[in-house]
């Protein structure tokens, strides 16, 4: 099943939370997923529901690491089905918190333990919770908010489907900025649209094509669009009535420290767009490239990763040339050259260049790959020297010269 947009989680999560001044939180609720802000809000909203009269613990595991406590990690399922009160006590020796949930503290009858950053405390002690679980003192509850949850144990297997079942696991994976059809315009996609709505609610109310142009700028850190929303709203002031802002009313108000991919630094290549392609480099090099799953790339394959996809690019578009030349029809290159995506983009970008052009290019890429493996040069020097060539005519070096 695919996991939901994460503000509809949020607005699951907020109609448990309804529930909670009368019935409490539930024993156990996990927010897990990739997205640290909107895990973040969701701890936020769990911890606003918790009384007053009751006693709250926050715990900060990010140091812990996985391994040991509540039984062998790597031990087979019959050792996970061994007894679970032995289990329990062994493991209140290595989670002491635990003990708060078996009938409150000395001046409360009810406490919420938090354990935020929890993935290497949930590795460590999902068998102790899962041990101590029917044990937890009546409206006494443990809150795990993580980026991972380690599922490899049956015992963890099947806590967490009891929990999903129950309706007390959340995740919340990063906002997708393109739709699924790539065919569509990016302001169709969920972080634009997220970008649209909190806009509103803070006043500051946007056009789409306003806040695709703040996320292309700034980046796509929800945290990071929300802070610039808010200093938005310090400079232009919060007007309840204001229509939708407008790319023109935005030129010189925004900051510029946004994030680049590789697919952005191709875009603008084969566009033709000299400063939207440094601009790229330079994020890309200063802030990082994220993947998919939102963690940073490595930076040393940073360089490998982004040439090539350009050489990959600058070789479509220029069998797309010599098709085009041929004698086919721009109707039907996407077809021939096996284009499905974009496709009036990369018609586009056949039609601007000639193949000589195109031809150049890739001696261009092709002379920075090898410098990159011989010539010791930082890497977003060799980007900026292939932009140089590509745009300005600089000269290639040949491989007698690298040798020299």
């Amino acid at each position: 099943m695919a996991v939901p947009n994460p503000e509809d989680e949020l607005t699951r999560l907020g109609k448990l939370l309804g529930k909670a001044p009368g019935g409490g939180l539930p024993p156990l609720l996990v927010l897990t997923g990739g997205n640290d802000f909107f895990r973040a809000e969701a701890m936020d909203k769990v911890l606003a529901v918790v009384p007053k009269d009751a006693e709250l613990r926050v715990v900060d595991a990010g140091d812990e690491r996985g391994g040991g406590g509540g039984g062998d990690e790597d031990g087979d399922d019959d050792g996970e089905a061994g007894d679970a009160a032995t289990d329990g006590a062994l493991g209140l020796a290595a989670c002491p918190e635990l003990q708060d949930l078996r009938g409150g503290g000395l001046f409360a009858r009810t406490a919420t333990v938090a354990v935020r950053r929890g993935s290497g405390w949930w590795k460590k002690h999902c068998a102790t919770v899962s041990a101590l679980l029917p044990k937890f003192g009546k409206g006494c509850a443990l809150v795990l908010e993580a980026s991972k949850l380690d599922k490899r144990k049956k015992v963890a297997q099947t806590l967490l489907k009891s929990l999903a079942d129950a309706g007390a696991l959340f995740e919340f994976r990063e906002l997708y900025d393109l739709p699924y059809d790539r065919s569509r315009s990016p302001m169709e996609g969920e972080l634009c649209k997220w970008l649209l709505g909190r806009a509103q609610r803070l006043q500051v109310p946007l056009a789409p094509d306003a806040a695709w142009l703040l996320v292309m700028q700034v980046g796509k850190q929800p945290a990071e669009l929300l802070a610039e929303v808010g200093r938005l709203r310090d400079r232009l002031g919060a007007e309840p009535g204001r229509k939708p802002l407008t790319p023109a009313d935005l030129r010189g108000q925004l900051t510029t420290s946004f994030e680049s991919t590789p697919f952005e630094l191709a875009d603008a290549v084969l566009g033709g767009d000299r400063r939207a392609a440094y601009r790229s480099v330079r994020a890309m090099f200063d802030r990082g490239v994220r993947s998919k799953d939102g963690k940073a790339m490595d930076p040393g394959g940073l360089l490998p990763f982004t040439t090539s996809w350009l050489f990959q690019q600058l070789a479509t578009a220029f069998e797309g040339r010599q098709v085009l030349d041929a004698g086919c029809s721009p109707r039907d290159l996407p077809a021939r050259v096996g284009v499905r995506q974009f496709a009036e983009r990369f018609v586009e970008q056949v039609q601007r260049y000639d193949q000589r052009r195109l031809r150049r290019g890739l001696l261009a890429l092709h002379s920075c790959q090898r410098a990159s493996r011989s010539s010791g040069e930082d890497p977003d020097a060799l980007l900026e020297r292939f932009l140089s060539q590509w745009f300005d005519g600089a000269p290639i070096p040949t491989a007698e010269d690298l040798e020299l």
